[in-house]
C-alpha cells in the first residue's frame, strides 16, 4: 500500500458530562461533527472553526472543579466571536457572559501577544481562542530569557490583574491588585494606564454584576480618557469602555 504524506497535527480530547449537551452548545457556534459513537464510550469530534476538538463522556465531570483547556489560534476571530455571540444568544435567549456556560468579551491583550476571547462550555472546558497580534514586553516577568522591562507601579498593576483576570481567572485576586492602586493618587502624566486599568475594573464588575462600582468608574474612566491626547493606542480599550458604558446605561432603563 502506497504510504500517503500528512501533515502532523494535534486532537485535544475534552471531557463532557453530557453529549447532546456538549453538541447542542458547539453547534450553535458553529461546529460540525466529524465523528460520533454511542459505544464502548460515549464520543464525539466536532470541528470549530476549522479545528478538531473531540470530547469524551465522563458523567461524573463537575464543571467548577474542570480544569480541562485548548488555545484555538485563527484569523478573523471577530467574525467568529460575532458568530458566537449570535448563535449562544439565540440557544439561551441571552449572551452568557458569567457562570458557565459563557462568553468572555473579545480584547486585545498585547502583554500575550492575542486578540483574544474565551469561551467555557457547559462541562466547564475552557476553549481561549485567539488571532496572533504585536506583543509587548512584559514589565513584570522574564519571559524567553528576556529581563522585565521598566514600568510604574500602576503600569504594573494593570498588567498583573490583567494575567490575573484573563489569563488565571482569578477575577478576585485582580480585583484587590487594581482597587489598591485605584486608591493611591495618579499623575497626569499616566493617564494612559489609569484609563486601561479602569476599563479593565469595569469589565471585571461587568462580569459580576456589580452596578455600583461601574457606576462609579464610568465617570472617572471618562474624566481619564478626556486628558490623554493621543488615543490611537487605546482603540480596543475604548471600543471596550464604550460598550460597557452603553450596557450600563440600556440595563438602567
Amino acid at each position: 500500500m502506497e504510504k500517503k504524506d500528512i501533515n502532523n497535527f494535534v486532537i485535544p480530547l475534552l471531557p463532557c458530562r453530557s453529549i447532546k449537551e456538549t453538541l447542542e452548545f458547539y453547534q450553535a457556534i458553529g461546529s460540525q461533527i466529524t465523528y460520533k459513537q454511542k459505544a464502548p464510550n460515549n464520543y464525539i469530534g466536532l470541528k470549530i472553526a476549522g479545528v478538531e476538538i473531540h470530547f469524551f463522556g465522563m458523567k461524573q465531570i463537575k464543571p467548577n472543579a474542570n480544569f480541562s483547556s485548548c488555545y484555538l489560534v485563527m484569523n478573523d476571530i471577530d467574525v467568529y466571536y460575532n458568530l458566537c455571540k449570535e448563535g449562544l444568544k439565540e440557544l439561551f435567549g441571552k449572551i452568557p457572559i458569567k457562570g458557565i456556560p459563557r462568553i468572555n468579551q473579545l480584547k486585545d491583550m498585547p502583554i500575550f501577544g492575542v486578540r483574544q476571547f474565551i469561551i467555557v462550555d457547559p462541562s466547564g472546558n475552557y476553549l481561549r481562542i485567539g488571532q496572533p497580534i504585536p506583543k509587548i514586553d512584559s514589565v513584570l516577568f522574564e519571559e524567553n530569557g528576556k529581563k522585565p522591562q521598566r514600568g510604574s507601579t500602576l503600569i504594573k498593576a494593570y498588567e498583573l490583574a490583567a494575567r490575573l483576570a484573563h489569563g488565571k481567572d482569578d477575577l478576585v485576586a485582580a480585583i484587590t491588585v487594581i482597587d489598591k492602586v485605584l486608591a493611591e493618587e495618579t499623575g497626569l502624566n499616566e493617564m494612559t494606564a489609569l484609563f486601561k486599568i479602569i476599563t479593565l475594573r469595569i469589565e471585571i464588575a461587568h462580569q459580576m454584576d456589580d452596578t455600583a462600582t461601574i457606576e462609579q468608574l464610568i465617570k472617572r474612566g471618562d474624566e481619564a480618557l478626556n486628558q490623554i491626547d493621543n488615543n490611537n493606542l487605546l482603540k480596543s480599550d475604548i471600543a471596550n469602555f464604550r460598550r460597557l458604558s452603553s450596557d450600563r446605561k440600556t440595563t438602567n432603563r
